[in-house]
């Protein structure tokens, strides 16, 4: 899985995952959020592109809820937008639409991270 920093305005940081979502090793110490926001990026709102992401497997939706709860924990926020058809239909299939912060593209990730920041 390669994830691309987009733009880091301090409090928001915008990421892209540009191929599959697959989680690539099991090392914790090699975190590819923290690689690219540093020690706090799960302090902050994240907006995450899925847009060029066609397949996700059980190791990456694993992935995305652990991150998702580091985010929970740390008071952050993980915001994923503009998923793929595919990638959406396999976390509705799992039923982690009901857990996973999502939005249908990066305008409306923002407007939900306004939301639950209030």
């Amino acid at each position: 899985m390669e994830i691309k920093l987009v733009a880091d305005e301090g409090d928001v940081v915008r990421l892209k995952i540009v191929d599959r979502v697959v989680r690539g090793t099991t090392d914790p110490c090699n975190d590819p959020l923290i690689r690219l926001g540093g020690r706090d990026i799960y302090r902050k709102v994240v907006l995450l592109d899925l847009s060029a992401s066609d397949f996700v497997d059980s190791s990456g939706l694993s992935w995305l809820l652990v991150a998702h709860k580091r985010f929970c924990e740390a008071k952050g926020q993980l915001i994923l937008h503009s998923l793929t058809p595919n990638v959406l239909s396999t976390i509705r299939m799992m039923r982690l639409d009901l857990v996973l912060n999502l939005a249908e593209d990066e305008a409306q990730a923002l407007e939900l991270a306004r939301k639950q920041s209030t």
